[in-house]
C-alpha cells in the first residue's frame, strides 16, 4: 500500500466517477484502476462496486474513506513541515552573542527583522564569550555566533561583517575631558584602564589595547573585566577608563562622561559566523536575509 493508493481512493471515493478522479489526479483511468485494485487487495475488503455507468462505495469504502483522507491531510501536512524546514521558512536558529552587542541596532535589526519575516522560526539567543561561541559552533551546539573582530580564523567556519562602530573613552564625570568630543587617547596614557577580558589578539578587548598602541602607549595598570557593563560601571566609582563600543551611549549610567576620539581607526567590528556546510534551512534563510540587507543598503545596521 503506497500513498498514491490512498489519495486515489480518497478522490475517487468523492467523485464516484473513474473520468473525473482520474483528471484530478492527472493519471489515466488504466492507472488509476490498476490503484484501486492494490489497495483492495491489500486491505482485503472491496471499496467499490461498479459497472459501466455507475460507481459507488461499499460498506468497507464507506467506512474507510474517512480516515484515508485523514491520513492523506497528516501525510500531506508532514510534506509541507519537511518542505518548510528544508527551505528555511519554519525551524529554529541558535544565535550565540557577545554581551558588548546587546544593546547595538545591528542585534535588534537582526532579530526582529527575520522574526517578522519568518515568524514561525525560533530564534534562541544565549550570551557566550567569543572563545566558547567558536567552539560551540564548531560543535554544532550553536548555529551562528555574534562576536566582535577579529576573531581566528576556521576553514569549517564562514564570516560576515555586518558593522563597524567608533570606540569612545568612558571618563569618570569628574575629569576634564569627559563628555568631550575629538579626544586624544594619549592624553588618558596615565589613567588605569579597564579592558574586555577577550582572548589574546580577538575582540573588543584587543582592539582597544590596539587603539592604545597607536596612541603611543600600553595602558598601566590594566584591570580586565567580564563585559563592558562592568568596565562602565568601574569607571563610574573612579577606577580608571573605558574604551567602548559608541552605542554603549545607550546604556544611561549616572557618574560617566562619554568621550568621543581623534583616532579614526578606533573602532570595533561585529561579525557573524557559521559554519560552513550547515544543513539548517532556517539558518541558511536567516544568512540570505542578513546578505540582502546589507546588499540593498549601504548602512544597513546604522543606529
Amino acid at each position: 500500500m503506497e500513498y498514491r493508493h490512498l489519495r486515489s481512493f480518497a478522490i475517487l471515493a468523492e467523485e464516484l466517477h473513474f473520468g473525473r478522479a482520474a483528471a484530478r489526479l492527472n493519471i489515466a483511468q488504466p492507472a488509476l484502476s490498476q490503484h484501486i485494485k492494490v489497495l483492495e487487495e491489500a486491505l482485503g475488503v472491496p471499496l467499490f462496486t461498479r459497472d459501466k455507468r455507475h460507481v459507488a462505495l461499499t460498506f468497507e469504502g464507506e467506512q474507510l474513506a474517512e480516515e484515508a483522507r485523514s491520513v492523506i491531510s497528516h501525510y500531506e501536512k508532514f510534506s509541507d513541515s519537511a518542505r518548510s524546514l528544508r527551505q528555511g521558512f519554519r525551524g529554529r536558529i541558535r544565535l550565540g552573542y557577545v554581551g558588548s552587542s546587546i544593546l547595538d541596532p545591528a542585534m535588534t535589526l537582526l532579530i526582529n527583522g527575520y522574526r517578522a519575516r519568518q515568524p514561525e522560526t525560533e530564534i534562541i539567543i544565549e550570551e557566550h564569550n567569543v572563545t566558547r561561541q567558536l567552539a560551540q559552533l564548531v560543535s554544532d551546539h550553536l548555529d551562528i555566533g555574534l562576536v566582535r573582530s577579529p576573531v581566528p580564523h576556521s576553514p569549517e567556519l564562514e564570516y560576515l561583517d555586518i558593522a563597524t562602530r567608533p570606540l569612545i573613552a568612558v571618563l569618570p564625570q569628574g575629569h576634564p575631558l569627559a563628555g568631550q568630543s575629538g579626544v586624544a587617547l594619549s592624553a588618558l596614557a596615565e589613567m588605569p584602564f579597564l579592558i574586555q577580558d577577550d582572548p589574546p589578539g580577538t575582540g573588543l578587548g584587543w582592539s582597544a589595547l590596539s587603539a592604545c598602541e597607536r596612541a603611543g602607549f600600553v595602558p598601566q595598570p590594566i584591570q580586565y573585566t567580564r563585559d563592558v557593563a562592568v568596565a562602565t560601571g568601574l569607571v563610574a566609582i573612579g577606577m580608571g577608563a573605558a574604551l567602548v563600543p559608541e552605542t554603549q551611549r545607550a546604556m544611561l549610567m549616572s557618574d560617566v562622561g562619554y568621550s568621543t576620539l581623534q583616532d579614526a581607526q578606533a573602532t570595533t567590528t561585529l561579525t557573524l559566523c557559521w559554519k560552513r556546510h550547515a544543513r539548517n534551512g532556517a539558518l541558511k534563510g536567516f544568512v540570505r536575509y542578513v546578505k540582502e540587507l546589507i546588499a540593498t543598503s549601504e548602512t544597513p545596521f546604522s543606529d
